[in-house]
């Protein structure tokens, strides 16, 4: 029987959205995707499970890639403003297990260096749903990441959970096939209604 749900945070309960920033930057759609392939993802796997500091992880990058170093630059100085704050109703689901007796645990892909998240600057209480989690693992605290296996069996582990137990909420098709074939239930997310709805289908959440 399922009794635990183990969440991803970024765009499951906390809006990350780091297009927005780099419009002000790349204007053109097109340039911009591209962008969002290429470099921004090699600046992303630089720094997003290293032990070092952002500078110290990306100065790699900066040297090999001198043509997008100001782009580089604002990963490594605005990251916080890639966040856009809690999303209300993934929130509202969570509280919601909590009393309900639900145990709820995090697994995100989130670098160290930015965990806990910053809160905006008008509202220091938005992310204070975080303490409703009894653990979370953060992919930059541990160096594993999500798809792989590894992370998985460390977080069952350290939540003292089988994976017959678990449900798991990911909005990564990749990291839902994952926590199936371990014997996790995946809910790939989509929104919060229908969050909502698979847990009431699996009885963790009463219906309306």
């Amino acid at each position: 029987m399922r009794s635990a749900v183990i969440f991803d945070m970024g765009n499951v309960l906390i809006d990350w959205d780091p297009e927005q920033v780099y419009r002000q930057h790349i204007a053109d759609d097109k340039e911009r995707a591209m962008f969002f392939v290429g470099a921004f993802r090699r600046m992303h796997h630089a720094a997003h499970d290293s032990d070092l500091s952002f500078t110290d992880a990306l100065a790699p990058l900066k040297k090999a890639e001198p043509d997008v170093a100001h782009l580089i630059e604002v990963f490594e100085h605005r990251w916080h403003e890639f966040l856009q704050g809690p999303l209300p109703g993934t929130v509202k689901v969570l509280e919601d297990l909590v009393g309900a007796g639900v145990p709820v645990y995090g697994l995100t892909n989130w670098p160290q260096q930015t965990w806990p998240p910053r809160p905006p600057g008008d509202d220091p209480e938005a992310y204070d749903f975080l303490n409703h989690f009894l653990d979370i693992v953060v992919s930059g605290r541990v160096q594993m990441a999500k798809p792989n296996d590894d992370i998985y069996d460390y977080a069952l582990k350290q939540f003292g959970l089988l994976p017959e137990q678990a449900v798991f909420v990911d909005d990564l098709n990749e990291n839902i096939e994952t926590a199936d074939r371990l014997g996790l239930h995946g809910i790939r997310f989509t929104d919060a209604k229908a969050l909502r709805k698979e847990l009431e289908g699996l009885g963790l959440l009463q219906r309306d």
